[in-house]
Formats: C-alpha cells, sequence, structure tokens
C-alpha cells in the first residue's frame, strides 16, 4: 500500500484533504472556491432580481407587485390621504384601510395624487375599486419592509387589515 502522504509529485503539495494542488508561492496549498463562487453569483442575482420586483415607497404611495393567488375580491372605497398614509374609507362599515397600489404606481407631488399605471391621476376624495384583497400579514413577499412598516403602522381598522390592489387590475376611478 502506498502512503499517500509520502508520495512526492513535482511542483504538486498534498492538502488537508488528501488531494494534490499546484505548489504556491507561499508553500500552502488552497482548495479552489469555484463552488462558493457559484453560489455567491446566484444569491445576488436573485437578490438584484427580486429587488425590482418587490414594489417601493414613493411619497406616501406604498406600492407592490401582487398577483392572484387568492386575491380575487373587489377592493374599494374613498380615498383618503392623510400626511403618509393613504386611506380606502368604506362608508358601509365606516371603516378604512391602508393601501398597497399596484406594481408602478407613483406620488405626484405637483398635484398631491396618486398616479396609477396607466397615468391616470387619483385624488383624495375620489372614488376607487378593482381586483384585490385584505391582508392582516404575508405582505412582506409582495412589498419591501419599508412599505411593509408604512402600510402597518397606517392601520386604523378593528381587524388590523391593509387594502391591496392586484398588480395586474385596472383600478376604476370616479371623482365627486
Amino acid at each position: 500500500m502506498i502512503r499517500l502522504d509520502r508520495c512526492k509529485k513535482p511542483g504538486l503539495v498534498m492538502g488537508a484533504d488528501k488531494r494534490f494542488y499546484p505548489q504556491s508561492g507561499d508553500r500552502s496549498p488552497r482548495p479552489k472556491r469555484r463552488g462558493l463562487r457559484f453560489l455567491l453569483g446566484v444569491c445576488l442575482a436573485g437578490v438584484l432580481l427580486a429587488c425590482g420586483t418587490v414594489g417601493s415607497v414613493d411619497g406616501p404611495v406604498v406600492e407592490g407587485n401582487v398577483t392572484g393567488g387568492g386575491n380575487d375580491a373587489l377592493v374599494s372605497g374613498t380615498v383618503i390621504i392623510e400626511g403618509d398614509c393613504i386611506y380606502l374609507h368604506d362608508p358601509r362599515i365606516d371603516s378604512r384601510y391602508p393601501v398597497v397600489w399596484p406594481h408602478r404606481t407613483s406620488w405626484n407631488p405637483a398635484e398631491s395624487a396618486i398616479k396609477l399605471p396607466d397615468g391616470t391621476l387619483v385624488h383624495h376624495g375620489d372614488e376607487v375599486s378593482g381586483g384585490g384583497g385584505y391582508h392582516t400579514q404575508n405582505l412582506d413577499t409582495y412589498i419591501v419592509p419599508e412599505g411593509m412598516a408604512r402600510a402597518l403602522n397606517c392601520v386604523d381598522n378593528k381587524h388590523g387589515e391593509i387594502a391591496v390592489f392586484n398588480s395586474d387590475t385596472d383600478i376604476e376611478t370616479t371623482q365627486p
């Protein structure tokens, strides 16, 4: 039987794992870390892709990328803009809900209005409706942490619910 620790190969050094590696200047063997680099690259790519699709906060607007998955309810109400919070008020049950708007919704500071993805401006007092749902949790996969914190901070109803519009819904607006 040949003992590997006594085996000599020109220009190679045996590592602790009993494999041979090219001899480096400091004579310490270093295994290649291609797998680790690949894994880190994949993780970084996933984070960068997620950042572009998970939503954002623009002024008082919290927008998310919510599609399907049980969000088939009608979300509707009167828009109320108060400081950093935007609510949908439901006069039938006298409740108001912070809103997560569809992806690509933004804040128009010159008009103090919400700009929907189709370019429609929504102002304080306008009536809106569209597909979505009402949630108390599990929104962190759809919106950024800052948006989730904002929405939770604005909750002002006895059930702790947040109104969420689907990203693929057309929001209908009616001005009073």
